[in-house]
């Protein structure tokens, strides 16, 4: 993993019938997100999408189409890493079974119904720090620190966790939750 953030992530929205692949990360920060990760360097894109999603789930998507690209104020773990031009792709096909890889404590698939309840947890911090959902980088703060080895997760978040605010954010914009 680069030290230095390149401050470029992709995604991977990734659906199974009425069901999305959905990963519960190890590391900063630690919540319920979709499969995605850092470009690093890789030309096209979708190169290094298609890596994180073999990583992260253990699947193979042999054909995607993009479905959001937007720069996001949202901080990681990297130095630099402040904030990144995502860019988001819906799997129309893919090979393999899902399993969580080296990032994920775990990997699932989730109807909807199940994705919008972690929505309306992250939403819960939304309103308990008062920051609107498109602050992704404040609320991000706020939930988890601003420092990964500060180990500042909220006590509440720890308990019952949520979607991921960069993630919550995206699956607003695109009328998932």
């Amino acid at each position: 993993m680069a030290k230095i953030c390149d401050n470029t992530s992709v995604g991977m929205i990734i659906k199974n019938g009425d069901d999305m692949a959905i990963i519960f990360r190890k590391n900063y920060p630690e919540a319920y997100a979709l499969p995605a990760g850092h470009v690093d360097g890789d030309n096209p894109w979708n190169v290094g999408l298609k890596r994180e999603v073999r990583e992260e789930v253990g699947l193979d998507v042999t054909q995607d189409k993009v479905v959001f690209k937007k720069d996001i104020d949202n901080p990681c773990k990297r130095e630099n890493g402040s904030h990144h031009s995502w860019e988001v792709s819906e799997a129309i096909s893919w090979t393999g079974e899902l399993k969580a890889g080296y990032d994920a404590k775990e990997a699932r698939w989730r109807n909807l119904e199940k994705v919008k309840e972690l929505a309306r947890r992250t939403e819960y911090f939304i309103n308990k720090y008062a920051i609107p959902y498109d602050a992704v980088g404040e609320l991000t703060v706020a939930i988890f620190g601003i420092n990964p080895g500060e180990k500042k997760t909220d006590p509440e978040w720890k308990e019952n966790p949520g979607l991921e605010p960069v993630w919550y954010y995206i699956l607003k914009e695109l009328k998932y939750i």
